[in-house]
Parts: C-alpha cells; structure tokens; sequence
C-alpha cells in the first residue's frame, strides 16, 4: 500500500474527532461520509476520499505479518478493561484467541464490529475467546479516558471483552504488531492456538459477511468482496484450530 493511502487512511480516521472533549463514534461508511461532511469537506471530497480507502481494501497485502506465524504471543500489558475482568494469556490456556485491535473513530473498524459479535455468538460457547483492543487514533495523546472507551464500546454493541491499548506506540500493539517490517494498518487481528502461539493475522482494516449487517457497504458490495473472503478465511481457521487438541482448561 502506498503511503499516500496510508496517510490519507490516518487522517480520515481523525476526522472523527467533534469536540476537544468527546470524539464521536463512527458507526458505518455511510456515517464516516456524513462525518466528513460536517467536518468541512464537500461531498465530493468526502467521496473521492472514501474511494480511496475503500480501494485499499483490495490492494492490501495479505501475507503482511507472516512474520509473527508460530510465534508464541507476547503478554499482555494493558491499561484497563471492559466486559470482563483483567485476562492473561494464561488464563486463556486451552482456548482459541482472537485479538483484534480498533477504535472509534475508523470506519473500517465500524463495519467490522458486526463481524466480530457474530464471531462471539458463534464461537464463545466451542472455546474461543474474542478480545476487542481499543487503541485511540484522534486525541491519543490525552491521559487514559474510560469514558470515551465506554461510549465508543456501547456504541458499537461489543459485548466481548475489551482491553484498552492507550499508549499503543509503545505498549501491547507496538510488542505484537509494530516490531519488525513495515505494517499495513494497526486495525489488526491475531488467531492463537490454544497454548497462546499464533497461528494467523489479518494484516487490518475490515472483514465482514455481505448480508447488510455490516452497518451499510458504501460503495457496492463489489467494493467489499474481499472482505467476505477475508471472513471466510477467518472463520475457516476458527474452525480448524477449534478442532485441534490443545493443553487443558485451567
């Protein structure tokens, strides 16, 4: 992906930002337009900008992180959680992970929070666990705000654990993900295996089914085909790691 793409990814994601003291939600692709909007771009920047991301849905490159594959993941080190008390990756011992990181103000994020509650309902009960990793882009430089993760969390209707990575650049993303070559996005997932190695990363941005439960697919879902492949994908190794024999439940 070129950094053009890249910038144009980090700046539209700031855009989200209302007030000094509370960043809105974005909840689909369609809202991120009319966010755009508000915020002083004309309809048709918002959609040449919006064309532009969404082209980077089908250019990114896939085999980003085949680096991190058989890895034992790090600990965890975050600064707060939501929806469950404080896990560690010994607690999770003989389960399957996933651990997707997000923020409010992303759209490709928004469209992937569907996907992930399903992912949840589907799996939790066969021994996955999801966790949702909040990482601020707008206003990151701010001390830890619980109440912005909160809103931004009931906004998107996350009721799986949510860790919070608020000095991300330095902290459990920049040990998983940002170590090493050059990464497409930040808006990562990692499967692990049930003795915590990882067995798959989706490189970031948004992964969804094509059946309208994605909060809209500006753009066609023409625009969005790879992501139902990258869904798939996903589910498909759930599966195959789910059937794999693994260290007992503690």
């Amino acid at each position: 992906m070129s950094r053009v793409t890249l910038l144009l990814i980090y700046f539209a994601c700031l855009a989200g930002e209302a007030l000094a003291d509370e960043i809105e939600t974005v909840r689909s692709w369609e809202h991120f337009r009319e966010v755009l909007i508000a915020d002083g771009d004309s309809e048709s920047e918002a959609d040449a900008q919006i064309a532009a991301m969404l082209s980077s849905l089908g250019s990114m490159d896939r085999s980003a992180g085949s680096d991190r594959i058989g890895v034992a993941a790090p600990s965890f080190e975050f600064d707060g959680w939501l929806n469950s008390k404080p896990l560690t990756l010994e607690d999770l011992r003989g389960r399957v992970v996933l651990v997707r990181w997000w923020t409010e103000t992303c759209p490709f994020c928004a469209t992937s929070a569907p996907a992930l509650r399903a992912i949840h309902q589907q799996y939790s009960q066969r021994g996955l666990t999801v966790i949702g990793v909040y990482h601020p882009k707008a206003d990151s430089q701010g001390p830890l705000d619980i109440e912005r993760v909160e809103r931004a969390v009931e906004s998107r209707k996350l009721d799986f654990p949510i860790a919070i990575d608020w000095d991300w650049r330095n902290g459990t993303l920049e040990d998983w993900w940002l170590t090493g070559p050059e990464r497409p996005a930040t808006s990562v997932t990692f499967l692990l295996d049930k003795s915590g190695v990882i067995q798959f990363i989706h490189p970031g941005m948004e992964y969804h089914d094509l059946n309208g439960t994605a909060g809209g697919l500006l753009g066609g879902s023409e625009s969005h085909a790879m992501c139902a492949t990258d869904m798939a994908d996903i589910r498909s190794q759930i599966e195959r790691l789910l059937a794999e024999s693994g260290p007992p439940v503690p």
